[in-house]
C-alpha cells in the first residue's frame, strides 16, 4: 500500500492507483487514527493526502474503497478492497518500515529519544488497530 518513506515522500499504491504523498500531512498518524476511529465506531473513513501540486482522498467503507483524485481533472477510482483489508495492508507497511515512519515528520530536528517516543506511540496505535481487526 505505502512504499518505504524516503526524504519526506512515499507512494500510495493500491489496486491500479499509484500516487505520491508528501510529508505535509502526518500519514502514519492520520491513517492510524482514522482506521481506529472507524473500527471503534463502525463508520467509513476519509483520509487526505497532499501530493504537493494536487491532492487525493482515500475513502474506505465496509464493502470497498475509493480514491478521489483532484489532479488535472477530478477522478473517482474504485478499489475492490474493504476497510479491514486496507487496514491490514497499512499495518504491514508501517511495521516493515517503523523507523522511517517514526522519522516521517521530524525534518532532521528531533533527537534519537524523541524519535523513539514517536516510534513507541506508533507501536501502541498499531497494537490497538490490530485488536480492532
Amino acid at each position: 500500500m505505502f512504499t518505504k518513506p524516503e526524504s519526506g515522500w512515499t507512494f500510495l499504491e493500491i489496486g491500479d492507483f499509484s500516487e505520491r504523498a508528501s510529508y505535509l500531512t502526518d500519514i502514519p498518524n492520520d491513517c492510524l487514527d482514522a482506521f481506529i476511529y472507524a473500527l471503534q465506531n463502525n463508520t467509513p473513513i476519509v483520509i487526505y493526502f497532499d501530493a504537493e501540486g494536487w491532492e487525493y482522498y482515500l475513502v474506505c467503507s465496509w464493502c470497498q474503497a475509493y480514491i478521489i483524485l483532484n489532479k488535472e481533472k477530478h477522478e473517482i477510482i474504485t478499489i475492490d478492497k474493504n476497510i479491514r483489508e486496507i487496514a491490514k495492508e497499512f499495518i504491514k507497511d508501517i511495521e516493515e518500515n517503523i523507523d522511517e515512519w517514526a522519522n516521517w515528520e521530524c525534518y532532521d530536528d528531533k533527537d534519537d529519544n524523541q524519535i523513539e517516543e514517536i516510534k513507541s506511540e506508533l507501536k501502541e496505535k498499531l497494537l490497538k488497530l490490530k485488536t480492532l481487526i
